[in-house]
């Protein structure tokens, strides 16, 4: 299988299933092998939507829709008011969809120490050490350098020893300073004193929209001395730092919500997505985020019903819908996926019991393979599909698996690029998508960015899938920018998925095309008729749904077509060669003297005035028509 370009945009016109397509573009580029074998089965699209659903769930994806209001902003980075905890106004700069998916193709796990295997019963915690755009942007790296965080609030006031809230606003009060019992400072410090324990879990956030550390608290608290520092940060607990990314990873790599500007809160469970997080603790140092690690099952996803909740080189452990843990070593998998690669058996032999009918002297226990033949074969699938190519048995039990998954690559899908200002949009980055200038590249470019004023370049595993309406704008009329530094791949009508298919003896494929053959005459390719508008005719093909089908999608379609040309939308219907009752538009010749009467004088012949034939929709006759009489 070919690489896939860096830069593609699927064009034609409507109906065509230009952003259906984007899912499969997607697969061939993130999940090529779990594509190559769903294909081989026939398709199974519920099944490579679930997949996709699932990249999208865990950041490799992101989609948007280019308008005409979309913004450099939006795309990029711009600034947003923001009340911090004491409610006053700050500016924060907050990365738009293209540079956060370019950030998170490219933070990797900097630091890292052995992480808990389970997270139950550990309660997670947001807090920031420091404002990176502020005169304490060092508290962070001093924190991890050093193993522990550090919070202002409370200066270097001692704190030990107090067992309640109302203990730490007397501490405050006997060093002078007198807060009110709703006071956030006191909120802080008690929290970071008395809730938080060992064991927790701190989330360091950068801004509001990105992480970049996660740690172990393993010390109780201290108050330590600033002097030579000459800050405030006094209060102190040990910490273990886990993970630490640089770049900072974006928010969607481990949140469901934005953090809040609270310097320290816990992150509930509707916050923080605990799967994501336990994938993140999995991965080794100067891992991508979100790449494989030594084994191809990865936290979070499923397979045959369960969800991986642990994945190592030895085993795979899956949760059943009850709640409970299933285990399976590698060992036990790779004897099974041996056996496929060897040809004793396929997958549907593991799925149907017959292994201990084609592998009769094997050492497997019957309970495992028989008891759980519903989720052993996607597991052995993944471990048949990391073969090389002639190398082994399909998937599926016939030839090899071809392509390999890009590490950590991410794909933005943008839908109707060619209705947003495209020079707007994309500012100076127009240049840096350029596969020729992507990082890592020896012609490579970078520029700084206008409001974090910070280095930036692409990097060479973000993918760009856009969609194009040719009858918004065709090919000819769009920036030669795009056009340069994009790959094209036309998406046209597909009448072969109406084999078969008809209405009372009128074939839909058929008529597609005919229509569409007149459309091309009359205009251009770009403005024919695309399948999907028809493809609800294969599931209910009565003279009823299409008559619906014609009157609220393909009469305004046609419509806005030709401008509201009659006389041409009856061409393309073929209704002047049909009978008058069978005619879908009819003309209705009407005097001056019939509309006005005698009085008003000068108005000469009047404009053609048409009519639909309502009665005529519902004939077959009428449909049979526009095919040929």
């Amino acid at each position: 299988m070919p690489k896939p370009h860096l830069n593609t945009i699927l064009y034609g016109p409507p109906g065509t299933g230009k952003t259906y397509t984007t899912i499969e573009s997607a697969l061939e580029i993130l999940a090529p092998e779990f594509l190559a074998a769903h294909k081989k089965q026939g398709g199974e699209r519920a099944a490579l939507k679930k997949r996709f659903d699932d990249l999208v769930s865990s950041g490799d994806v992101r989609f948007v829709t280019f308008h005409q209001s979309f913004s450099y902003e939006d795309f990029v980075e711009g600034l947003t008011a923001k009340n911090d905890e004491n409610g006053k106004v700050q500016f924060e700069l907050v990365d738009g969809v293209f540079k956060t998916i370019c950030t998170a193709a490219v933070a990797r796990v900097t630091q890292q120490a052995e992480a808990p295997i389970d997270l139950r019963g550990r309660r997670i915690w947001k807090m920031s050490l420091g404002n990176t755009q502020g005169v304490d942007a060092y508290i962070y790296d001093e924190c991890i350098k050093q193993g522990y965080a550090l919070l202002g609030y409370g200066g270097t006031i001692d704190f030990s020893g107090c067992k309640s809230r109302d203990e730490v606003r007397e501490r405050f009060k006997a060093a002078g300073e007198v807060l009110p019992t709703d006071s956030y400072a006191i909120t802080a410090v008690a929290t970071f004193l008395l809730k938080i324990k060992r064991g927790d879990i701190l989330v360091v956030s950068e801004g509001n929209s990105k992480f970049r550390a996660i740690g172990e608290v393993t010390g109780d608290y201290v108050c330590v001395k600033r002097d030579e520092q000459g800050d405030e940060y006094g209060q102190c607990r040990r910490v273990s730092w886990l993970r630490v990314y640089n770049p900072a990873s974006p928010l969607d790599q481990l949140m469901i919500s934005q953090f809040s500007q609270m310097t320290l809160y816990e992150l509930r469970a509707t916050a923080i997505d605990m799967v994501k997080l336990e994938k993140l603790l999995a991965a080794t140092a100067s891992t991508p985020i979100n790449s494989a690690t030594d084994t191809l099952f990865q936290v979070g996803e499923r397979l045959g019903g369960y969800l991986v909740r642990r994945a190592t080189s030895e085993v795979v452990e899956l949760e059943k819908p009850n709640g409970k843990y299933l285990p399976f070593t590698i060992d036990f998998l790779e004897t099974l996926a041996s056996y496929v690669r060897q040809g004793k058996l396929n997958i549907k032999d593991i799925r149907e019991k017959r292994v201990f009918d084609k592998v009769p002297d094997t050492q497997l226990e019957p309970y495992l393979v028989n008891g759980y033949y519903s989720v052993l074969p996607p597991l052995v699938e993944r471990l048949c599909g990391r073969a090389k190519i002639g190398a082994a048995q399909s998937l599926i039990g016939g030839e090899a698996t071809i392509g390999t998954e890009v590490t950590n690559a991410k794909v933005l899908i943008i839908d109707e690029i060619n209705r947003g200002n495209v020079s707007r949009i994309f500012g100076e980055l127009i240049t840096l998508i350029e596969p020729s200038k992507r990082q890592g590249n020896d012609e490579a470019l970078e520029v700084i960015l206008p409001y974090s004023k910070k280095r930036f370049s692409v990097p060479n595993n973000v993918y760009l899938i856009g969609t194009m309406n040719t009858a918004d704008r065709s090919l000819a009329g769009l920036d030669i920018a795009l056009r340069r530094r994009f790959n094209f791949k036309e998406i046209l009508p597909d009448y072969t998925l109406f084999d078969g298919v008809h209405v009372e003896g009128v074939l839909i494929g058929e008529l597609l095309q005919r229509m569409n053959q007149r459309i091309e005459a009359l205009l251009d390719r770009d403005h024919c008729i695309g399948h999907a508008y028809f493809l609800p005719l294969r599931e209910e093909s009565t003279v009823l749904h299409m008559a619906s089908i014609f009157r609220q999608k393909i009469l305004p379609l046609l419509q806005e077509y030709f401008f509201e040309d009659w006389e041409r939308i009856r061409w393309v219907l073929n209704d002047h060669r049909k009978e008058a009752e069978h005619q879908f538009i009819r003309l209705n010749i009407s005097s001056s003297r019939e509309l006005f009467g005698n009085d008003v004088e000068g108005l000469g012949s009047v404009k053609s005035q048409w009519e639909l034939g309502i009665e005529s929709f519902d004939a077959i006759e009428s449909y049979r028509g526009i095919i040929g009489v």
